[in-house]
């Protein structure tokens, strides 16, 4: 079986019934403001976590607090305090043991960590709780994925993209699992309808490239990792497999190019990038 890199998760997303509730109610002093919810939503780890522990301090209610637990863990994931993140991830779920919510963000913890039996304990109670969370079957199809189980994880895609046949992220995952099965063709199709639903979705270029260079089709594979780069000119593995399409067509000094780029955006691994 083929080794991926490319497997995605939907962007996790602070909210709670409560919580949109309290941005809809004003003049209140003793619960978030709205603004601190934006703040805990926020991209950048130090800016969630500030707002996300405004919340947690507010008199808000418990499953608003228990949803600003999960988003501060997976903030504190991203700036690897992982003692802290799974302090608040297990915190989430002390304060609402029913929310769905709170295991999928430990199940995402345990996942990236590499803790794969803890990360499907913690989807299948995501399921057992919520059957319909799209984006909990989709995680555990990527959990399946990384342990070499991909007999588990295709009927997971499927039932996440049946919950959300606009799921872009479940289409993309499948057809990453049909490429490293070594099922270019049906790859290709899934990465067709991920792009059809998201033409700029970075991760689906990337790997329809690789599939297209998997088939021998170069400059198609050239294409869309031109793409890739033109809408993300950090993604680091675009430039990578860009300059292995390169060599194998003869455009030597091309290939070289992209590996030095490659390079430049990640010196700490250098060894990392290099023509077969």
């Amino acid at each position: 079986m083929r080794c991926s890199a490319l497997l995605i998760a939907a962007m996790p997303v602070f909210c709670a019934p409560s919580a949109q509730a309290a941005a809809r109610t004003p003049n209140i002093d003793t619960g978030p403001s709205s603004s601190q919810m934006l703040q805990c939503n926020s991209l950048d780890p130090s800016r969630a976590i500030i707002g996300c522990t405004a919340i947690i301090q507010s008199s808000g209610p418990a499953d608003l607090k228990s949803a600003a637990y999960s988003t501060r863990g997976l903030a504190y994931r991203k700036r690897a305090e992982n003692d802290r993140a799974i302090a608040d991830l297990d915190q989430a779920i002390a304060l609402v043991p029913k929310s769905a919510n709170a295991f999928r963000s430990r199940g995402d913890f345990y996942q990236f960590q590499g803790d794969y039996e803890r990360a499907l304990a913690d989807y299948n109670q995501t399921i057992a709780i919520d059957p319909k969370d799209g984006e909990a079957f989709n995680q555990r199809g990527n959990t399946y994925l990384l342990k070499d189980d991909p007999e588990h994880a295709f009927p997971d895609y499927d039932k996440a993209i049946a919950i959300n046949p606009k799921s872009v992220v479940a289409y993309s995952n499948r057809g990453e699992a049909y490429r490293v099965q070594g099922d270019d063709d049906r790859a290709i199709q899934d990465f067709d309808s991920a792009l059809r639903l998201d033409a700029k979705f970075v991760a689906a270029l990337v790997s329809r490239g690789l599939a297209e260079a998997d088939k021998g089709d170069f400059p198609r594979a050239i294409e869309d990792f031109t793409k890739a780069i033109a809408l993300d000119p950090k993604f680091i593995a675009a430039y990578d497999q860009r300059a292995n399409a390169y060599e194998q067509t003869g455009a030597h000094d091309r290939a070289i190019a992209d590996i030095a780029q490659a390079i430049k955006l990640d010196p700490e691994n250098p060894g990392s990038h290099r023509l077969p």
